[in-house]
């Protein structure tokens, strides 16, 4: 049966595609339109959309694009942007191109857009408010991050305005500031009621400036935004100012150091499933073991020529020598667990300590610098995460005893990496291995 249950294992390990458990997802909708049909084109944003969406993929983000779409296409984009939101753990939307505000609504302009009357706004334009409640839907306290390079001048505002009479002061410059719900970071390339500018070059200043600093590691958010702020201003001359709103709950770096963090969140947290698996794998081995002892004959009589093991008391004070074995673990009955820099300090605790007879200090992660004293042994097998001592009186079990967990040494290498470096992660419910 134990074998069984390694070969279903190894089996998943193999054949199957399993995708990083403790992988932070990240999903981003790239709009850049830039050949308007009524109204002035603009040269830029098919540019900055393109190089937007090349830094989001080498972030990790699963990326969907809209280039120079019409209503149609930036519909049928926003709809399977949505679909993916649900189990994302970061959701970005980046917008560039023509935007209007009206009646303190923001609206961004499909390249087929005419609105020569008000009612055309809610059927030619879409509603920023809009795409903003597809990203809260279902995400309660998940990161959601907006950026809008969408406030250049835009004539259509001046066709709209002329249609609506005395209503056209409702009609105001650059875009308004939105509302923004519980772990949402909104980001617009210059401050509520300017207008942005085009630039001279293949970006607009504001793409230039933050697809730049999107590159650098280690730096959150919020301080890659002050250095973006910083660059626009100065490559404008003052007329731009890159402006933010931050409900942020947590922290978020593009590229933390080392590069994309998998993660999940921090760097350092264990990964859940993992840690299951692990857990899955003690219980199998536990059920297992009571099952071996249930079958397992008495033991010999007393008068067996080889002796039983005695503990070793603190008032046992005849010189004791252990065993140093590269590459093996101990199972048994534990009698303690701390940390110790070296096995040198684990043997010492070991003979500090009543009952001890044997010991093992972990090497790899994650159980590096732990130290595990026993007081019986019931097995020993090849395991790289462990070196071990035991008594040389000590009588040690048949080999055939090993459990479970130390067969996964000899399984194949994928497998391995996905115990011994948490790479990746799967549960095992009765003897399947499940991606």
């Amino acid at each position: 049966m134990r074998w069984l249950m390694v070969w279903f294992v190894a089996l998943a390990a193999v054949g199957w595609h399993l995708p990083a458990a403790n992988a932070e997802t990240r999903v981003a909708l790239v709009v850049g339109n830039g050949a308007y049909r009524s109204t002035t084109p603009l040269s830029n944003p098919l540019n900055d959309a393109r190089d937007m969406a090349a830094a989001l993929k080498a972030a990790g983000f699963t990326v969907v694009e809209a280039l120079d779409a019409g209503k149609p296409q930036f519909d049928s984009a926003l709809r399977t942007f949505a679909d993916k939101l649900t189990n994302a753990d970061i959701a970005l939307f980046f917008y560039a191109g023509h935007g209007l505000q009206v009646g303190s609504q923001n609206y961004l302009v499909p390249i087929d857009a005419k609105l020569d009357r008000e009612r055309d706004l809610e059927f030619e334009a879409v509603k920023l408010d809009f795409v903003l409640r597809q990203m809260e839907i279902d995400r309660e306290g998940r990161t959601s991050i907006v950026i809008l390079d969408a406030c250049r001048d835009n004539p259509l505002s001046r066709n709209l305005a002329r249609s609506m009479g005395t209503r056209s002061t409702s009609i105001g410059k650059g875009l308004a500031a939105a509302s923004t719900g519980l772990g949402t970071f909104i980001v617009y390339s210059t401050q509520p009621g300017n207008v942005a500018l085009d630039g001279d070059g293949r970006n607009s200043p504001f793409t230039t400036a933050l697809v730049r600093h999107m590159s650098v590691k280690g730096r959150n958010l919020p301080a890659m935004m002050i250095e973006v702020r910083k660059d626009v201003v100065s490559a404008t001359g003052g007329k731009q100012v890159p402006w933010d709103h931050s409900a942020l709950t947590t922290d978020f770096f593009f590229l933390p150091d080392g590069g994309p963090r998998p993660a999940g969140t921090s760097a350092s947290a264990p990964n859940p499933e993992v840690a299951a698996l692990q857990e899955r794998l003690k219980k199998l081995e536990e059920d297992a073991r009571q099952r071996s002892a249930a079958a397992t004959p008495p033991p010999p009589p007393a008068s067996s020529t080889i002796p039983p093991v005695t503990p070793r008391s603190r008032v046992d004070q005849r010189p004791v020598t252990f065993s140093l074995d590269e590459n093996v673990r101990i199972d048994g009955l534990k009698i303690s667990e701390r940390r110790e820099p070296n096995p040198a300090a684990c043997r010492e605790a070991c003979e500090g300590e009543e009952y001890c007879i044997a010991f093992q200090h972990g090497r790899r992660s994650p159980v590096m610098g732990q130290c595990q004293l026993f007081s019986r042994v019931e097995a020993r097998s090849e395991d790289p995460a462990w070196r071990s001592g035991v008594r040389n009186d000590a009588r040690l079990p048949p080999s055939e005893g090993a459990p479970l967990s130390s067969l996964v040494g000899r399984l194949p290498a994928k497998l391995n990496a996905l115990l011994s470096r948490q790479e990746h992660g799967f549960d095992i419910y009765e003897g399947v291995a499940l991606a």
